[in-house]
């Protein structure tokens, strides 16, 4: 037992000296006033352990006293690095370090064969000065934890815990006397102050493993910030406000602002803009702001938090966390930045829109006029080239007044000011007046077929839109159709759904144009098509516009032999129970209005 004893006591003093040996490591290492401060403390209270297993003389216990009580005095001048002592407390604090060094010296010297009460009151007053060294900012950090992020939360409160159990033990060793000097009482103190090194020091540098655990109770909270900062701000200001809160929120900081690369402050949350422009402005005169920089396209600028008391010792996480949280406020701004900018794009797009179409409106209607009296012989009459030249004229004008109407179509969607004016219609009239609009494009090279069903096809739609949806089809069929060739516009109507399909033999679409198809402005460029003109407006318009009546517009295409479009649109039911369409043989309408040579 005897033996057991003595590698007990070995190992704690052992322990205290390697942990004295980690402090004085990480001060050298950091070089801050508050760590040099505790690391004078546990270098003095590893002095204590390692001189405790030398032989005992009075010079040496002497040194022992000295040593013990400057561990807990600078404990207390740690405490006094973040929150100042009063001058006061301060003055007493060393009035009570003298007086209990005297008291212990007096122990161990002259009164060391005094009455064994008066030796153990002396050394109660020695455990109670260092205990209220130790006390006071051990309670006051616990205390101060509950405000902090969590590890700095466990960092500060294992250093507590630690510097508890110690007094715990120096009070129970002195009161208990000879009652605990059984091997057995000091093997279980021993291991009680060696337990105390590994607490002591996982509160100065935790592993990254024991952090992680400590981090899980704010993942959720972390996954909140970055979810609010890349998916739900609106604007680069919203974004750097949450950003700015967030900074605070998650890294226990007293105020936080960010700084765009021009240094103007852009957001702040706890201080003042005007304050937090004076800060950025010089950073270098606080040493309580931490600053990690935020890497945009026009520059650098800074995510700064002002840390709060405890943050230069048991904030280096969070400090390391705020690094890596700046890389997703960087992120976020590039997205919001790039989002306004596309915005503005879209928005001057829209703008042109509305202007070069009403700029444009007002000649095309002059134009058609004089055209359409040229026609009709107003303006006397034309020979035979003449009236060609005039039948050019008035498609190439329909042409344009087309592209015009459907710029401006889609500037009123984008502003969302297009709506529509539904009726009863039947979907064979509104196919056969499309074809009439579409005569003038066809040539003697191209024959459009109109295969349309006996009964009528009932459908509650705008018939104008539905006519320029099934118009514009037709016109691309024969504008990608530069070879000629059979152009059929088919109308059916089956299972509450009308559709009208446009095919046409011409050039096809390639695999890789579909998904331009229908955007706006989108047009699938090829060496057959590139001499062709158009604004990539129209299947744009034409699916939005059929989209708003409840149906859609597919294409079926094979590259060289052609396509079909084929617009859906919801079915009215049939009158008296009758069968739709669909029942019927359809007919193929070949005459001088449904077909042209």
């Amino acid at each position: 037992m005897t033996q057991a004893v003595v590698l007990a006591q070995d190992l704690t003093a052992a322990g205290f000296v390697a942990l004295g040996a980690a402090i004085a490591y990480h001060w050298y290492r950091d070089r801050g006033r508050a760590q040099a401060k505790l690391a004078l403390a546990l270098i003095s209270l590893a002095l204590v352990a390692a001189l405790g297993r030398l032989p005992s003389s009075p010079l040496l216990s002497v040194v022992v006293i000295v040593a013990f009580m400057l561990s807990g005095y600078f404990v207390l001048m740690f405490r006094n690095e973040f929150i100042p002592l009063r001058r006061t407390l301060y003055r007493a604090a060393n009035v009570l370090l003298g007086v209990s060094i005297l008291a212990g010296i007096l122990d161990v010297t002259l009164l060391q064969r005094a009455n064994p009460i008066l030796v153990t009151l002396l050394g109660l007053v020695l455990i109670t000065a260092w205990a209220i060294f130790t006390g006071e900012p051990i309670v006051r950090f616990w205390l101060a934890s509950n405000g902090v992020p969590a590890v700095q939360r466990a960092r500060m409160r294992f250093l507590s815990l630690g510097f508890a159990v110690l007094i715990a033990i120096l009070f129970v060793d002195v009161l208990g006397g000879s009652r605990l000097q059984s091997p057995t009482a000091i093997i279980v103190t021993q291991v009680l102050a060696l337990a105390v090194v590994p607490i002591i020091y996982v509160s100065l540098a935790p592993p990254s493993l024991l952090r992680r655990i400590w981090r899980m109770s704010e993942e959720n909270a972390l996954r909140d910030a970055m979810q609010d900062l890349l998916i739900h701000s609106p604007s680069r200001e919203a974004l750097a406000d949450r950003a700015a809160f967030w900074a605070v929120r998650l890294f226990g900081a007293t105020a936080g602002f960010v700084v765009d690369p021009d240094g103007k402050v852009i957001a702040a949350s706890g201080i003042g803009r005007d304050q937090a422009t004076r800060l950025a402005a010089n950073p270098g005169q606080s040493g309580a702001i931490v600053r990690a920089p935020l890497h945009l396209t026009e520059g650098q600028g800074w995510l700064c938090v002002i840390a709060g008391d405890f943050t230069p010792v048991f904030g280096t996480e969070e400090v390391s966390q705020l690094r890596a949280y700046a890389n997703s406020v960087s992120a976020g701004l590039q997205r919001v930045g790039v989002t306004e900018r596309v915005a503005g794009i879209e928005k001057n797009k829209t703008q042109f829109l509305n202007l070069a179409s009403h700029e444009l409106r007002g000649p095309v209607t002059v134009m058609r006029g004089y055209v359409s009296m040229l026609q009709g012989g107003l303006l006397g009459q034309l020979n035979e080239r003449g009236r060609q030249a005039a039948g050019v004229m008035a498609a190439k004008v329909s042409e344009m007044n087309e592209l015009i109407e459907e710029m401006i179509e889609a500037a009123r969607l984008e502003e969302g000011a297009l709506t529509l004016r539904t009726a009863d219609a039947d979907l064979r009239q509104i196919a056969s007046s499309a074809a009439d609009a579409v005569t003038p494009l066809l040539d003697s090279r191209h024959r459009l077929v109109l295969d349309l069903p006996d009964r009528r096809v009932r459908v509650k739609v705008d018939a104008d839109r539905t006519k320029t949806i099934i118009a514009n089809l037709l016109s691309n069929a024969i504008k990608y159709s530069p070879e000629g060739g059979v152009i059929t516009c088919q109308v059916r109507s089956r299972a509450g759904v009308a559709r009208v399909a446009v095919t046409d033999e011409g050039l096809g679409i390639p695999r890789d144009g579909l998904p331009t198809l229908f955007t706006r402005f989108g047009r699938v460029i090829t060496p057959e098509t590139q001499h062709l003109q158009g604004t990539g407006l129209g299947l744009f318009l034409g699916r939005q516009l059929a989209r708003m009546h409840g149906g859609d517009i597919t294409v079926a295409t094979i590259e060289g032999k052609g396509s079909t479009f084929t617009l859906q649109l919801p079915a009215g039911p049939p009158p008296n129970g009758a069968s739709d369409g669909a029942a019927q043989a359809p007919k193929n309408r070949i005459g001088p209005d449904a077909v042209k040579r």
